[in-house]
């Protein structure tokens, strides 16, 4: 027993000492720049910041003054957010309910069922996205879309919440499933032998103690969703170099016009050879993510997830 405590032990140490090690040194490579934050345009014509850039950067290599000024940052984050909100409000709605029914019912093909929406789990983004490329482009879909006058592939509305709805749903679905199987179905049960509706056996029953779960399924929906990269990519591709004229008068109201992605614009800046600027961008999804999985963590919900 001693000896089984021990190897924990010693693997809980060397966990958690290559994950902080990552997230310092991450945290280190940003904060050494942090004083570019205050980078001003001044500064740049006077080159006054060669000092520490080179003469050889350019103005788009800024770590942090770059992306922190850039409107092309604030669109990116914008749309990601909205897009993800939305994403998360559609899985939510279709997840919850089935992720009842597979925990309460049995279902044929319930098999199939659950090793379908695990397989896209561990799928890789791109194949789904060239799955949905597929789907829209070809048979049935590609003529409703003739009809309708609209194309999905590579377009922000709906596009983007396609592309980033597989996968969201995907992970919620499990993590909503086990915080039902967590619940006794006896509790329900013994609600409805008492006069209990079963509308309302579950609302003051499995809800309350299915919470924390379902909670954290919504927040590892978006912040999967947030997290996004080849499907989108593949799916939708990138929007910065496109003209003001391609993006509709909503679009430019909502500030998303000539925006990515975020994981897509860290893509196109490492493209760019902007390698600052695209690790900044990527710093801000490692708070994102890490600020999600804490939340997950204070709430008690981590046994749903992992």
């Amino acid at each position: 027993m001693s000896g089984k405590k021990s190897s924990r032990k010693t693997f809980n140490a060397v966990f958690y000492s290559f994950a902080g090690f990552l997230f310092l040194y991450s945290a280190y490579l940003f904060l050494s720049n942090i004083d570019q934050l205050f980078v001003t345009k001044a500064a740049i014509e006077t080159r006054e910041i060669t000092a520490v850039w080179g003469d050889d950067r350019e103005v788009l290599n800024q770590f942090a003054g770059g992306f922190w000024k850039d409107p092309y940052f604030w669109k990116s984050l914008n749309l990601t957010v909205v897009t993800t909100l939305i994403t998360t409000l559609i899985a939510a709605i279709l997840g919850i309910p089935t992720a009842y029914a597979l925990s309460r019912y049995r279902i044929p093909g319930m098999s199939f069922i659950e090793t379908l929406f695990s397989s896209l789990i561990v799928m890789p983004g791109s194949v789904i996205g060239i799955c949905l490329i597929v789907m829209f482009n070809y048979g049935p879909l590609w003529k409703l879309q003739n009809a309708l006058g609209f194309k999905f592939a590579h377009s922000l509305f709906p596009g983007m919440v396609i592309a980033s709805l597989v996968l969201s749903f995907a992970l919620g679905l499990s993590a909503w499933k086990a915080a039902f199987d967590s619940v006794n179905p006896r509790f329900e049960q013994v609600a409805r032998s008492l006069g209990s509706s079963r509308w309302r056996a579950f609302r003051t029953v499995t809800f309350p103690l299915a919470k924390s779960g379902i909670v954290a399924g919504i927040i590892l929906a978006w912040t999967r969703a947030m997290a996004e990269f080849s499907a989108v990519l593949f799916f939708c591709g990138t929007f910065h170099e496109l003209p003001p004229s391609r993006f509709s008068n909503f679009t430019k109201f909502m500030q998303m016009d000539q925006a990515d992605w975020v994981s897509v614009a860290v893509w196109a800046q490492v493209e760019f050879g902007n390698i600052e600027y695209g690790f900044a961008l990527a710093f801000v999804l490692v708070l994102i993510g890490g600020m999600s999985v804490y939340v997950m963590h204070r709430i008690g919900a981590k046994g749903f997830v992992w």
